[in-house]
């Protein structure tokens, strides 16, 4: 993918690193090295040309992977931002807007700074020991460890919650760089990770949160569409997340839209989102999905998210390596609908005595029985949950919940998977703008989605009210369109939707918990269908899985029988599945061969002075 990878490191082994990053014939690149501290970014060039921006200076350099919307706003130059990140950068990011990573390298003071954005939108990997570095893929950082160690909490986060949480990765020893965060290195300590930006969760004691939420949308999307210099596309489907941005979008920039095949295949997801592209007088895209195209793209697709997303995740993504008129840019409108209530529902709190009890409601991808069973291992696997708790520092259980769920869900999970678009074109993410999270972060419980009475929160209701709410305030003319979710148009009061989501979904197809939007009739996923029909797709599962189960951290009589349940319909078990073999995937590839790819030595800087040594 487009990404970066540097450190404590010479020129040589920085661009050794680089070469190893997922590359496409037209990625331009730039590297720099600043007496011992090396980096190399790919970026788009020319297809993105605001999309990556580089500093130079003496013996410093940096750059934005990513755009930031407000430089102009706080009266900084690009030069102004990189001397306040190496100077302070506590007391500027907090005021900065956009989707990015800032890094900065200082050789003189043998410095480095590395920032996040307050979502997290794009992910950052870095050694926490010798030699430092740091990069946007866990498999090049790998390839500097002599002996690569399995994380093997990760791998049950991976399996159970459908991401890994926290600052692991698959390797032990490989960190990564939480949302809102800043690493600072000096060359003689390890690397200190410090959260700049602090979500607060004060619920208002109305809707009066609505005016201030709307207005930070539309600003924060005007600003995002003035970053791209070129042609815009945006995923539409018949939901509601993307509808509400490309209604903003509308206002200021023409685009294409592109609608997955799915949801399900042939349904009326296609017809929804033609009859949106229609109002907006936008052209509207059908693209196909498919197993065999799956396959083809899977080895690439658990590289650029470091084996650490399953496939129910990806699935939709990987049809971006065939689209024939890839536009410059596309807007990224998932983690919308979960930004205003959805995902940590109102049941998964109120129904919880525990905060961590509470994430695990709102975000598993493996019931906490069938993880147990399936693990050999000494730790429990809400040991990642527990443990975010105790970091979090929240006054109350609401707080908690959601200070760990925007901390892990949003980085880990919705934009952990955006490399993979990104890989092809220029990815933006308007949601990572201060007043708009401020004004998120104020949506009272009682506007979070709620259930179905009497079915002890398992079946949801539909969507929140601010997620309807914001389609009407928009007032685009798309508020009369259905919602493919519920067959009921966002015009119609909350209930109304309740009761035609539960008529359009079945209460069968609800209790199968199928995760992800990747639905067939009946209930099963569509990688579930996939698995029992498609030859090729089911023999690269099952190698991965028998693979798998002789893992000591597996026991492979529990994969074998969810195995031989998902082959024969018996129950579903696809969204545990498609963890397990993407954590296998990359794992072979990144640990298990490291010993069979050739050896190269890789001189690492001595914090003594510049002399590479072996």
């Amino acid at each position: 993918m487009t990404g970066f990878v540097g450190g404590h490191l010479d020129a040589q082994s920085v661009d050794s690193c680089a070469a190893q990053l997922h590359h496409e014939d037209w990625y331009e690149s730039e590297s720099f090295d600043k007496d011992g501290i090396g980096l190399s970014v790919l970026h788009h060039g020319e297809k993105d040309p605001n999309g990556c921006t580089t500093w130079e200076d003496d013996g410093r350099a940096g750059l934005i992977f990513g755009v930031i919307t407000n430089l102009d706003d706080l009266g900084l130059s690009v030069d102004d931002l990189f001397e306040h990140v190496l100077d302070d950068p506590e007391a500027l990011l907090p005021d900065v807007d956009g989707t990015f990573l800032v890094v900065a390298i200082d050789g003189d003071a043998e410095r480095v700074v590395i920032a996040s954005d307050k979502l997290g939108t794009r992910q950052c990997f870095y050694i926490d020991g010798e030699p430092f570095a740091f990069g946007t893929e866990v498999g090049v950082l790998t390839s500097l460890l002599d002996d690569p160690q399995i994380d093997e909490q990760s791998v049950s986060d991976l399996m159970m919650i459908g991401e890994v949480w926290g600052d692991r990765t698959l390797v032990e020893g490989i960190n990564f760089l939480p949302s809102g965060s800043v690493l600072e290195y000096d060359g003689t300590n390890a690397p200190e990770v410090t959260q700049y930006w602090k979500h607060t969760f004060v619920q208002s004691p109305d809707d009066s949160y609505l005016d201030d939420l709307v207005d930070a949308y539309q600003k924060a999307i005007a600003d995002m569409a003035a970053t791209v210099d070129g042609d815009i596309g945006l995923f539409l489907s018949g939901g509601l997340d993307s509808r509400s941005l490309s209604a903003a979008l509308r206002q200021n920039r023409e685009f294409t839209t592109f609608t997955y095949d799915s949801n399900p295949a042939h349904g009326r997801n296609l017809e929804h989102a033609k009859s949106i592209a229609d109002v907006l007088g936008v052209e509207n895209e059908r693209v196909l999905i498919s197993a065999e195209q799956l396959v083809d793209r899977l080895d690439e697709s658990v590289q650029l998210t470091s084996g650490m997303l399953g496939l129910t995740t990806f699935l939709n993504l990987s049809s971006v390596f065939d689209i024939d008129h890839m536009p410059n840019v596309l807007m990224e409108a998932a983690g919308q609908g979960e930004l205003l209530g959805e995902g940590m529902s109102r049941p998964a709190i109120e129904l919880s005595g525990s905060p961590e009890t509470a994430l695990y409601r709102a975000k598993h991808f493996t019931d906490i029985d069938t993880a147990r069973r399936l693990l050999e291992t000494d730790f429990d696997p809400m040991t990642s949950f527990r443990e975010e708790v105790r970091k979090a520092g929240q006054p109350d259980k609401y707080s908690s919940a959601m200070d760990c769920y925007f901390l892990n869900y949003y980085p880990r999970f919705t934009y952990a998977s955006n490399p993979i678009p990104e890989s092809q074109a220029g990815v933006r993410v308007p949601y990572a703008n201060r007043k708009f999270l401020e004004a998120v972060t104020r949506l009272p419980l009682s506007d979070r989605i709620g259930a179905i009475p009497f079915t002890n929160g398992s079946i949801p209701a539909g969507t929140s009210f601010p997620k309807l709410e914001l389609v009407r305030r928009l007032d685009a003319g798309l508020e009369d369109i259905p919602y493919e979710r519920t067959r009921v148009p966002p015009e119609r009061p909350l209930w109304q939707h309740a009761a035609g989501f539960v008529a359009s979904t079945g209460f069968d197809q609800v209790r199968e918990k199928v995760v992800g939007d990747i639905y067939a009739h009946g209930g099963r996923s569509l990688l579930g269908t996939w698995y029992r029909e498609n030859r090729r797709f089911r023999e690269r599962v099952d190698e991965l899985l028998d693979a798998a189960a002789k893992r000591p951290y597996f026991d492979a009589d529990e994969i074998h029988r969810i195995q031989r349940e998902e082959l024969t319909g018996v129950a579903e078990h696809m969204s545990t599945i498609s963890g397990i073999v993407t954590g296998e995937l990359w794992l072979q590839k990144y640990v298990d061969r490291k010993e069979e790819r050739p050896e190269t030595e890789i001189p690492v800087q001595s914090t003594e002075d510049s002399t590479p040594t072996a």
